[in-house]
């Protein structure tokens, strides 16, 4: 099977055919979605397996598809391109990680020049492109730059591994390297950017581009700071409690909600699986949305909104709980 990625379909027939598996639903980003009907014609040729492809967005290991594998009676879920750092008890998930087989020779020889100024960087990828990282690390060695691949921490499962919402390597070592290289898409880059208050060099695979990420920066930094300006003047929020697996936040919402009633507001929560600006358009009776489902959304597609969109501690900034110096210094937006 010919992809840019090692979908491991040894272990995939492996892990079906230990299990016995008879009905399987196939979940896989967009990235590998145009290998999924190759994948379902593998396993239906090489195992006794009925498979399923899954057409919903895979923004990570927090959105696995349970509640479709349950309609289908599916008794097995086959997850590409996420580790695991949630469990769910009702169906059994296999996670293929799809390591990318992309030569990224050209991109590294423009990260080299790009950091080749600096005397000591942190090193830290996405989960397709973590086996580059030595060969970075060994390449930038020969500029006399010391590379230090990140520490494994928070919900990622390997050393140098970021995830969209959790950068607790990165926050880990800021103390010890002057800047960040980073090897993943804009969505990680701008995320690093945001958790750490040093350089961030992006390497972009797919683009063949590396970026600075300081102008983005200070450009998100801005329109967050005047979302809760804006969201200072809101009497009631609404606050979003997220249904899918790794987004449900119960205990987040119901504190969050707490501390804007006692701060004299009133609030409602809104339950949502997907949360789309079309779907908030119709609650004109709240001036401000809490999210505690996806972090990112707040900071990745908050200019769609009609309506201040903000994350928790934003919210306690637009209430008056905390300062917003706090929000930048302690990189909790």
């Amino acid at each position: 099977m010919n992809s840019p990625y090692n979908l491991e379909i040894d272990r995939l027939i492996n892990e079906i055919t230990r299990r016995r598996a008879k009905r399987v639903l196939i979940q896989a980003p967009d990235g590998i979605k145009p290998q999924a009907a190759s994948l379902s014609r593998i396993v239906e040729t090489r195992t006794s397996a009925e498979a399923f492809l899954s057409a919903s967005a895979c923004y990570g290991a927090c959105d696995i598809d349970v509640g479709v594998a349950a309609q289908l009676h599916a008794d097995l879920i086959i997850h590409y391109g996420h580790t695991e750092y949630i469990r769910t008890d009702k169906i059994p998930v296999v996670f293929l990680e799809a390591r990318s087989k992309q030569d990224l020779t050209g991109l590294l020889s423009r990260v080299e020049f790009k950091a080749s100024h600096w005397r000591r960087v942190g090193l830290a990828a996405t989960l397709q492109h973590l086996d580059t990282l030595k060969t970075l690390r060994g390449a930038l060695a020969r500029q006399g730059v010391q590379a230090v691949i990140a520490p494994r921490g928070g919900r990622n499962t390997y050393d140098g591994q970021i995830i969209g919402c959790d950068y607790t390597p990165l926050k880990t070592m800021a103390g010890e390297v002057e800047a960040f290289l980073v090897l993943g898409s804009r969505f990680h880059g701008l995320g690093a950017s945001l958790a750490v208050e040093k350089p961030v060099l992006l390497a972009d695979p797919s683009s063949g581009r590396v970026t600075d990420m300081s102008r983005e920066r200070e450009r998100i930094i801005l329109r967050r700071y005047a979302a809760i300006e804006l969201a200072k003047e809101a009497e009631n929020f609404g606050i979003i409690l997220g249904t899918k697996p790794g987004q449900h936040n119960p205990a987040a919402a119901a504190e969050i909600k707490r501390q804007i009633i006692c701060r004299g507001r009133t609030a409602c929560t809104i339950i949502a699986d997907e949360v789309t600006p079309e779907l908030l358009l119709d609650f004109e009776g709240v001036q401000a949305f809490v999210n505690t489902a996806c972090p990112r959304l707040s900071l990745d597609d908050a200019e769609r909104f009609a309506k201040p969109i903000l994350s928790p501690n934003e919210a306690l900034a637009a209430v008056g709980g905390i300062d917003w110096e706090d929000i930048l210094e302690k990189g909790l937006l």
